[in-house]
């Protein structure tokens, strides 16, 4: 009688389903897709938001969810865990080091899946890079096969940012490399452990149906623009002097005018009850929606959506305006013409695949909501063309989408294959 082996365990880190619906799209992905490829799989989720997502994998028997914010990731797991390193490095027992759950669930890890959208990158703070640092690391320091999902890396032209980088990097088994600007980014850092991959979320299967509570605002006599707005690109705009709230709306007023489209703002971040931030466009699609009350034309979805559902609600849609990398990935998985008001080469490396870099734009063109208007207006007057150049492109983004899951699949291979030398 042969022996059946217990599932794979896989340990997932940089992602969560609550807030940010990027992260849960890799990560409901990589849930939902590796089984078909490797097997069995037991999940732990190293989650930032460990509450909301214990809550919401309640009904998955084989997802855990564990606590690791950034001050437990700082303060206890990290420090743990290099008292684990060094104790082993030196032949001491680890038996007298405490043994919370995090380090129950790493040690027990087969391989561990970094899903970080973009990490290792100049620009966005010392305490972001540190954090990057410490993530991808701690599986690292209990000696587990560690592997970085697609995601955007660099630029690393900053010392600090390239210290970092060749302090992590060479040690990962695998690096997927989201587009060609990243792989130059890295081919600097001269690392041999890279392939040039696609986005897990074109793996992501897409719901079947909407919800009653979002079916029932939909326009049903008319196409409609969905607009997703972003805490994050708020931010960087507003410190180059645009009121983005109001060059939003702006840019929604004249749409409506240029195209006679209705318009449903909806968030692809989202924290029910919490304040902005660069998890929760909540409370500024909240804004704009309020700038524009009185319009019948403007539906506002002020909801807590998976990511399934929002790239469902993407598809029945005419055209996407957005500044949500994960929302541009739906846009394109379901052939959806896209215009994106983005902040970093993450977006327009993507598009450049598909033959559509003129729809991405910097956030400063805010400055001008006639030019938004105009892109959106393009493609829409260029949706054929749009829809046919997509279509084109997608099955082969979608092949090296799954290269993700083959990469995790050679990693579970090489650990059952030691596995049983040592047995």
């Amino acid at each position: 009688m042969t022996k059946q082996r217990r599932p794979h365990g896989v340990a997932l880190v940089g992602a969560s389903l609550a807030a940010n619906k990027g992260a849960a799209a890799m990560l409901e992905s990589v849930i939902t897709v590796l089984p078909t490829v490797v097997g069995p799989c037991r999940y732990s989720v190293l989650s930032t938001f460990p509450a909301e997502d214990a809550e919401r994998f309640r009904a998955n028997r084989e997802v855990d969810v564990f606590d690791l914010g950034p001050v437990c990731l700082a303060s206890i797991e990290i420090p743990l865990a290099a008292a684990v390193n060094l104790a082993r490095r030196l032949h001491l027992p680890v038996r007298w080091l405490p043994r919370t759950r995090v380090r129950t669930a790493l040690e027990d890890a087969d391989v561990v899946v970094d899903l970080a959208g973009i990490s290792f990158s100049d620009g966005r703070g010392l305490p972001i890079l540190v954090y990057n640092m410490l993530m991808t690391g701690l599986g690292l320091l209990y000696g587990r096969p560690t592997i970085k999902a697609a995601q955007a890396l660099g630029p690393v032209e900053r010392a600090s940012t390239r210290l970092a980088a060749r302090r992590v990097l060479p040690r990962l088994r695998w690096i997927g490399a989201r587009g060609a600007a990243t792989r130059r980014n890295l081919d600097r850092l001269e690392l041999a452990n890279v392939t040039e991959v696609a986005d897990l979320a074109f793996s992501l299967p897409e719901s079947a149906d909407l919800p009653e509570s979002v079916e029932s605002l939909l326009p049903t006599d008319s196409s409609f623009c969905v607009v997703m707005p972003s805490a994050v690109v708020r931010k960087l705009a507003e410190g180059d002097g645009v009121a983005y709230v109001d060059a939003v709306a702006e840019s929604i007023r004249l749409l409506r005018q240029s195209t006679g489209l209705a318009v449903v703002i909806a968030p692809h971040s989202y924290r029910p009850g919490r304040p902005e931030d660069r998890m929760n466009d909540g409370p500024v699609c909240r804004e704009v929606a309020q700038l524009l009350d009185g319009d019948p034309g403007i539906v506002l979805i002020d909801q807590d959506l998976d990511a399934a559902v929002l790239r469902r609600l993407i598809d029945r849609s005419s055209l996407l305006v957005t500044s949500r990398f994960h929302a541009m990935i739906s846009g394109l998985a379901t052939e959806t013409p896209t215009v994106v008001v983005g902040w970093s080469h993450k977006y327009r490396e993507v598009l450049d695949e598909f033959g559509l870099v003129e729809f991405g734009l910097d956030h400063r063109v805010l400055a001008d909501p006639q030019a938004v208007v105009d892109l959106a207006r393009a493609a829409l007057d260029d949706s054929d063309v749009i829809r046919e150049r997509i279509r084109a492109t997608l099955p082969a983004v979608q092949e090296r989408s799954m290269d993700n899951f083959l990469a995790i699949e050679r990693v579970l291979s090489s650990e059952l294959r030691d596995e049983k030398v040592s047995t």
